[in-house]
């Protein structure tokens, strides 16, 4: 039993210093709501004294998804080899990332695995939740801003032309915004050889910025400081890493290891940096208020019952409540920012409208008064 919780120890180090594993675009998925399934459906049977290679063959049977049950058959067949369970997964690290894998290792060296389990699966529950909220809510002011865009191109390139025409042929002064709107689509319609790939790559070129080291850090610091953006990125974020960390602890992950856990886990560069400074400061004895009241990313007050939950040795409980908070608030803030954003995307894609309408109907209105005259 002492080399068993020896070696799931070692997993644990091991895994959090560890490179996460690369996400794989290609080739067969385990779906998030699969795994969720298998971890609840592992954590109850073992609490209910089911060992954990009984409980491995009963889901490879249960199993639907051919891939998660060609990988369960295998993690079975390791653990029946001699190997524990956290070693066996570390194998499939683009199903099992460096968070379930540690927390699974020092389960097993606690002893609190069936717990550990429960812990889990209500993590990748309500991280899977809290993904298809924002999904959903950001979902209409996507599909409006998308319809209403290829309107308004509609408009330019298809409409317009056809009034553009009327007017040249009663050779009429237009207003300057008609002149403009007409010379926008004419130069459209004529080099759309040149403009389409243009856009596109300037659209691929962004992206790929974005991708690199200096565009991702640039996003990143506007995402903790635009106004009324910084709101909800700070919450979730601190929401998901608080969380994290309290699950970790509470499994028996030493506080260092977590640290670096939830360091590979978050995707923001500048809590990376925070999580970097929060390492060196434990490593060397300070702990972690040094960082934590000092960082502008991260509010006062959480700061504060970090730090006092450290000192009374209640970090694992506090931290999970406090993401439990920020979890929350953050989702609120994200309903309330969805719901400013509707309307401002209706009344500006109502005034390009607005414009465009108004560019075609005022030379009309000229040459309806010049007929009369």
């Amino acid at each position: 039993m002492v080399i068993g919780a020896n070696n799931a120890a070692k997993t644990v180090s091991k895994v959090a210093r560890a490179a996460p594993a690369k996400p794989s675009f290609f080739g067969p998925k385990v779906k998030r709501a699969e795994l969720v399934d298998m971890t609840s459906q592992l954590a109850i049977m073992t609490r209910a004294g089911v060992d954990i290679a009984s409980a491995l063959e009963s889901l490879v049977r249960q199993c639907t998804s051919p891939v998660l049950r060609e990988i369960l058959e295998e993690v079975h067949e390791s653990v029946l080899g001699g190997k524990s369970v956290s070693e066996s997964m570390a194998n499939y690290g683009h199903v099992f990332d460096q968070t379930y894998v540690a927390a699974m290792a020092a389960g097993e060296a606690t002893g609190r695995l069936p717990d550990v389990l429960v812990q889990l699966a209500d993590l990748l529950r309500n991280d899977m939740r809290l993904r298809n909220s924002v999904r959903t809510m950001l979902a209409y002011p996507i599909l409006l801003s998308s319809v209403s865009g290829l309107v308004l191109l509609a408009l330019i390139l298809f409409v317009l032309p056809k009034f553009a025409d009327i007017f040249a042929d009663f050779d009429a002064p237009l207003p300057a915004i008609t002149q403009f709107l007409i010379t926008v689509s004419s130069e459209l319609r004529t080099r759309l050889w040149l403009w389409g790939p243009l856009m596109l790559s300037c659209l691929t070129a962004a992206i790929l910025f974005k991708r690199s080291t200096s565009g991702r850090l640039l996003w990143d610091r506007f995402s903790l400081t635009a106004p009324v953006i910084s709101k909800v990125t700070r919450a979730l974020l601190i929401g998901r890493v608080c969380r994290l960390l309290g699950i970790m602890i509470e499994s028996g992950v030493p506080l260092l290891d977590s640290l670096r856990l939830a360091r590979a886990s978050v995707k923001n560069s500048l809590y990376k940096e925070l999580f970097v400074e929060l390492e060196d400061d434990v490593m060397n004895g300070r702990g972690l208020s040094k960082a934590l009241l000092a960082s502008e990313f991260i509010p006062g007050s959480a700061g504060e019952m970090v730090v006092t939950a450290e000192k009374t040795g209640t970090l694992g409980m506090v931290t999970q409540m406090i993401g439990q908070h920020y979890e929350e608030e953050g989702e609120a803030k994200l309903k309330e920012f969805v719901a400013f954003l509707e309307p401002v995307i209706t009344v500006v894609m109502g005034f390009l409208v607005a414009v465009i309408v108004m560019s075609v109907m005022l030379p009309l209105f000229d040459l309806s008064s010049a007929a009369k005259g």
